[in-house]
């Protein structure tokens, strides 16, 4: 099944559409796309700090993708891992600084970062000031096979049952 997706990226002006097609297949015909923290960890390495650790490093120079949305395939070997952060509703992401040093709540599957009040892009004003929240991190599941793993690994995504 192919799907039309727009994507309308909160961090800038980029839009793009993209034909995609769901990548790994899952029970129950769902598809598995995006993972939650957790999730990814354990794909990566059975060492839990050892495999935090290298997320953690991947996610400083991930690529936002904006919800809701699926990225273009990886046909270039020097694309990084991929991950979505969904703001809270009437809020956009503001900047990547927080990345650089990402504040990760493991369990919850969410990253710190700063948001401001969402507005047109025509109307923004600089002296709005930024909040700090707690949302939701994802990271695109064929990122990890392709970065970190074997085909073996193929096999654990389709039972994480997400």
């Amino acid at each position: 099944m192919s799907h039309k997706v727009e994507q309308h990226s909160q961090i800038g002006p980029a839009f793009e559409t993209a034909t995609t097609e769901p990548i790994i297949p899952a029970a129950q015909g769902r598809t598995l796309n995006w993972l939650l923290l957790s999730e990814a960890t354990i794909l990566i390495d059975h060492d839990v700090q050892k495999a935090r650790e290298r997320l953690e490093r991947a996610i400083k120079k991930a690529w936002l993708v904006g919800p809701p949305g699926l990225p273009q395939p990886a046909l270039d070997p020097n694309v990084p891992l991929r991950i979505q952060v969904t703001s809270l509703p009437g809020w956009r992401l503001e900047g990547r600084a927080w990345l650089d040093d990402p504040v990760l709540h493991w369990e919850a599957s969410e990253i710190e970062c700063l948001c401001k009040p969402w507005t047109p892009l025509s109307k923004t004003l600089a002296s709005v000031a930024t909040t700090q929240f707690r949302v939701k991190i994802e990271i695109w599941a064929e990122d990890l096979v392709r970065l970190w793993g074997s085909d073996n690994q193929w096999a654990a995504l389709q039972r994480v049952g997400h």
